[in-house]
């Protein structure tokens, strides 16, 4: 049995063999005929024109380049005037702020102001009404009080 099982080992090999090399065949085939149906449809460029491609890409990079520079220059003018604009903005949040605080002073003083307005006017009324009574009361009350004198505290 042993030459039996050796001769059926040598006759499957024998057949993998073959059929390795029908695959190898077919694909051969297969290759040829597809090249033969796909006739190639562009030329290959030529080294001229090559060079010509190669040129007008050179001219390119060189206008991309100097495009480059204008754009790096516009950006540092653009740059220094964000700067110059954040520095204008802090000087005018300054300055709102110092005119806050004026307007808050020159409020406290026409509050004062409106004070003072309103005892002049009180004053004014008495001296009308005491006028309109009569001028002796008006007399004898500035003898007697020494008279209303302002102080000259008005700013």
């Amino acid at each position: 049995m042993t030459g039996r099982l050796v001769v059926r080992r040598l006759v499957i090999a024998g057949a993998c063999l073959v059929v390795i090399l029908a695959v190898v065949g077919v694909v051969r085939v297969a290759a040829v005929l597809r090249a033969d149906a796909a006739p190639l449809v562009a030329a290959p460029v030529s080294a001229d024109q090559i060079a010509t491609d190669v040129q007008a890409e050179s001219a390119r990079a060189s206008d991309l380049s100097g495009a480059l520079t204008t754009l790096e220059s516009q950006t540092t003018d653009l740059h220094d005037a964000l700067t110059a604009a954040g520095d204008q903005l802090t000087a005018d949040a300054e300055t709102a702020a110092h005119l806050r605080s004026d307007l808050a002073a020159a409020k406290a003083r026409l509050v004062t102001l409106q004070a003072q307005l309103a005892a002049a006017q009180a004053r004014l009324a008495r001296l009308d009404a005491a006028k309109a009574a009569g001028a002796a009361p008006v007399a004898a009350a500035g003898a007697a009080g020494g008279g209303e004198h302002e102080s000259g505290d008005d700013d």
